[in-house]
C-alpha cells in the first residue's frame, strides 16, 4: 500500500491537526484512477491493509474522526490548517524514489496536487531506488517521505515494525507508551477472537492519532494466453524471475 511518512518531532507534523488536514486533503479515488493497472478499481485501507480480512478493521467499525480521514474534504483541511496555525497552507520537502515505476509516480503527483489544492506547497526530491531503501525506508529523510510499504502475512508487521520505539521502520519517530503497551499485548493473546479485538482497538486509536496517512490498494486484473505455462501473478517485483519460468506450449 501507499504511505506517507512524517517526522513527528519536528513542525508542522507535531501537530495532529495539520496530520489530519493531510489526510482529509487526499482523494484515495484519485490514486485508483491514476494507476493504469487498476483500471479504476481499489480499496481504501486502515492501518492492516483490506486484503488481510479477519484483521484490518472495516472503515465503518472505526470512530467519527477515523472515518473522516477517507472523506476527501479541502474545506475542513484548510480549516483545520488555520486552526494550526497556518491560514495559509506551508511549504515542505517530499522525498521518495522513480524506481517504482510510472504507475506509482502518478499516484505520487496525483497526492501532491490534493495537498496543493489545501494551500500545501511541496518540492519533490527524488531518490535513486537504492538510496532511498538505504535512507528514507529507515528515517533518513528531512521532514516527509512517500513510499510504499507492505506485503507481510501477519498484522503484526504492521504494527510492532512501523510504530514501537527503537524499530528501523518507525521512520517518523512515534514513541506512544499506551500504543506500544496494545501492540505488545496483542503479541501475547493467543487467543485468535481477543487478539482480533485488541488489533481492531489499535487500528480505532491509530485513526485518531494519524501517525502515518495509509493510500489505498488497487485491485489488478492478470491475464495471460493459454500456451502461456507456469506463470502466474505474485506480489513482488520480480517480473523477470516469472518470466524467466514461464514457456510456451506450441
Amino acid at each position: 500500500m501507499n504511505m506517507t511518512w512524517m517526522k513527528l518531532d519536528q513542525a508542522p507534523f507535531n501537530d495532529l491537526r495539520v496530520r489530519r488536514a493531510m489526510a482529509m486533503a487526499t482523494n484515495w479515488h484519485d490514486l485508483v484512477a491514476a494507476n493504469a493497472w487498476a483500471h479504476g478499481h481499489g480499496v481504501p485501507n486502515p492501518a492492516i491493509p483490506a486484503a488481510f480480512h479477519d484483521w484490518s478493521i472495516p472503515l465503518s467499525d472505526l470512530p467519527p474522526e477515523g472515518r473522516a480521514l477517507y472523506d476527501h474534504n479541502i474545506p475542513e483541511a484548510k480549516r483545520l490548517l488555520a486552526e494550526a496555525g497556518y491560514p495559509n497552507g506551508f511549504s515542505t520537502p517530499v522525498e521518495t524514489t522513480a524506481g517504482y515505476g510510472t504507475d506509482y509516480m502518478d499516484g505520487v503527483q496525483a497526492t501532491l496536487a490534493n495537498w496543493k489544492a489545501a494551500g500545501i506547497e511541496t518540492e519533490l526530491k527524488l531518490k535513486e531506488y537504492g538510496a532511498f531503501l538505504a535512507s528514507t525506508l529507515v528515517g533518513k529523510f528531512e521532514k516527509l517521505a512517500v513510499g510504499l510499504f507492505g506485503s507481510w502475512t501477519d498484522p503484526d508487521s504492521y504494527l510492532y515494525r512501523l510504530y514501537v520505539p527503537g524499530q528501523p521502520s518507525n521512520v517518523g519517530g512515534v514513541d506512544d507508551p499506551k500504543l506500544t503497551e496494545m501492540i505488545k499485548l496483542q503479541r501475547r493473546t493467543f487467543d485468535t477472537r481477543k487478539r482480533r479485538e485488541i488489533i481492531f482497538d489499535i487500528q480505532r486509536y491509530l485513526s485518531k492519532q494519524v501517525y502515518y496517512h495509509y493510500g489505498p490498494s488497487f485491485k489488478v486484473v492478470v491475464a495471460w494466453d493459454a500456451a502461456v505455462k507456469n506463470f502466474a501473478p505474485n506480489i513482488g517485483h520480480d517480473y523477470g524471475g516469472r518470466l524467466m519460468a514461464a514457456w510456451l506450449d506450441r
